[in-house]
C-alpha cells in the first residue's frame, strides 16, 4: 500500500480531446469535442456547435498573475497540465505532490449541451478508456475520476460498472443526477445502490444538480420517473431552499447534498461516499450551523422527521476540497476535520503550481501534524477507498517527516515565473 504525504483532491486533465475522441465510433467522432483554431489566436474546444471555449485560464501553471490570459494558448505549446502521463508525474514532483485526483477538462460541463444521448454515452466510454490508460502509467499517483454520461439511468449504470472494472479509476464523477436531470429521482436508486455496494466514491466538480433555486421541482429524468419526496407536508425543493440559508449557488453544492439526505438516499445507502471538488470550505461552518437551526425551526409545521441532524449526514458522507482557505482551516473542527481536503486545482488559475509547497506551508502554519496529514492527503485517500478509516487514523498519528524545499515566496499576487 502506497503511503502519501500530499494528495491533491482536485486536479484536471487538460489534454486535447484529440487524444481520446478517436476512441469513439467512427460515425460519431465528428459530434464529439473538437479542437479549433480561433481567429483571435490560439486554440479553443468546441462542443455541440457552441462557440469554442478558448484555452487560457485553464492552463496557467508557472505563470505570473500578470501573465494570465483568457485566450491565445495552444495545445502545441505543451503547457503544464496538458501533456502525457510521464510529463504529469514530473509535474507532481516539481510541486511536491504525491498524487492527484484527476477530473475531466474544465469544458466538461458543456457536454450537457449535446442533445444526442448516444453521443454522450460514447464520449464517456471513450474518455474513461483513455483516462484508465493514462492513469495506468503510475496508478498510485494518477487517480482517475471517471465520467458518468448525463443522459439516463441505464447509461449511468453501464458506465459505473465499466468504471468499477478499471482499476486505475478511483471515483465516478457526475455532472447531473444519474437520471440525467438536475433533480434527484427514485429512478436513481439502482445507481446509488451499486455505488454503495461496490464502495465507489461518487464525485463532482462543484455540484451535479439543483443549482438554480428559482426552478420548480421537476419530475426529472426518464418518462414516468418520480422526483424524490420528503416525508412530510411540504415539497422537498421548497424545504431544501429553506436550508440553503441563502448561500450562493451553483459553485457550492448545497442543493445537491440536501436532495440526497432529505430524499432519504443516505439512510437507504449508508456506505455512500461523496467528494465535491473546488467548493472551498470557509462557508461550511455557517451553513452547517444555520442548516441545523433552520431544520429545528421548520420541521414541526412541515412534519419532517430525519434520523439525524442535517449536519450529521454531511459529516458522515461528504468531503470537500479547497485551495487556499485560511478561514476554513481555522474553523476546521467546526466543519469536521475528516471532511476537508487540500487541492491544487492544477493547472487552473486558482492553483499555485509549481509552488504549492509554499502555499501549504502558509495555509497550515501552526496546524497540528495530525490535522495537517488528514487535510493534505489522508482524508481524500480514505474517501476514495485507497486506505481504510482505521488506517487513516493510524497514519494521522505518525509525524510528518517531509522536508520542504526552500523557495523564496513572493508577496501574494505577484505570480512566480
Amino acid at each position: 500500500m502506497a503511503k502519501y504525504d500530499v494528495i491533491s483532491a482536485d486536479a484536471h486533465l487538460e489534454t486535447p480531446p484529440t487524444e481520446w475522441v478517436p476512441r469513439m465510433p467512427a460515425n460519431l467522432r465528428s459530434e464529439g469535442p473538437q479542437v479549433v483554431k480561433l481567429d483571435t489566436g490560439g486554440d479553443g474546444v468546441s462542443i455541440a456547435g457552441k462557440p469554442p471555449a478558448p484555452l487560457g485560464l485553464q492552463l496557467t501553471g508557472g505563470q505570473k498573475f500578470s501573465e494570465f490570459v483568457t485566450r491565445g494558448r495552444s495545445f502545441s505549446e505543451k503547457l503544464p497540465g496538458s501533456g502525457d502521463p510521464a510529463q504529469r508525474v514530473k509535474e507532481q514532483d516539481q510541486d511536491g505532490t504525491d498524487a492527484e485526483l484527476l477530473f475531466c477538462a474544465v469544458v466538461q460541463t458543456a457536454l450537457k449541451s449535446i442533445k444526442n444521448p448516444l453521443v454522450l454515452k460514447e464520449i464517456a466510454k471513450a474518455y474513461n478508456a483513455y483516462l484508465a490508460d493514462y492513469c495506468s502509467h503510475a496508478p498510485d499517483r494518477l487517480l482517475g475520476a471517471g465520467l458518468i454520461p448525463p443522459t439516463n439511468i441505464k447509461d449511468a449504470m453501464e458506465e459505473l460498472e465499466r468504471i468499477a472494472g478499471y482499476k486505475t479509476l478511483r471515483s465516478a464523477a457526475l455532472i447531473t443526477f444519474p437520471n440525467g436531470g438536475d433533480w434527484g429521482t427514485y429512478g436513481d436508486e439502482p445507481f446509488w445502490k451499486a455505488a454503495n455496494d461496490m464502495g465507489i466514491c461518487v464525485s463532482a466538480h462543484h455540484s451535479f444538480g439543483g443549482e438554480d433555486k428559482g426552478k420548480s421541482h421537476p419530475l426529472a429524468g426518464q418518462k414516468g420517473d418520480k422526483a424524490l419526496e420528503l416525508d412530510g407536508d411540504v415539497d422537498l425543493a421548497h424545504f431544501a431552499w429553506l436550508l440553503t440559508c441563502d448561500l450562493p449557488i451553483p459553485t457550492i453544492p448545497i442543493l445537491t447534498i440536501e436532495q440526497l439526505f432529505l430524499g432519504g438516499v443516505f439512510d437507504r445507502y449508508p456506505k455512500l461516499r461523496f467528494h465535491f471538488a473546488e467548493t472551498g470550505i470557509g462557508w461550511l461552518p455557517y451553513w452547517l450551523e444555520q442548516m441545523d437551526d433552520r431544520f429545528s425551526r421548520h420541521r414541526h409545521w412541515a412534519k419532517v422527521n430525519l434520523k439525524r441532524k442535517p449536519s450529521e449526514y454531511v459529516r458522515q458522507h461528504v468531503t470537500f476540497s479547497f485551495q487556499e482557505d485560511h478561514a476554513g482551516t481555522a474553523m476546521r473542527h467546526s466543519i469536521g476535520i475528516d471532511n476537508i481536503c487540500w487541492a491544487s486545482d492544477f493547472p487552473h488559475s486558482v492553483g499555485d503550481w509549481p509552488y504549492s509547497r509554499e502555499t501549504r506551508e502558509r495555509q497550515f502554519k501552526g496546524v497540528p501534524d495530525s490535522d495537517r496529514r488528514k487535510m493534505e492527503a489522508l482524508n481524500i485517500a480514505a474517501q476514495l477507498g485507497i486506505i481504510s478509516k482505521d488506517e487513516k487514523e493510524k497514519q494521522a498519528r505518525e509525524p510528518i517527516s517531509r522536508k520542504v524545499k526552500s523557495m523564496k515566496l513572493p508577496a501574494r499576487g505577484e505570480r512566480r515565473s
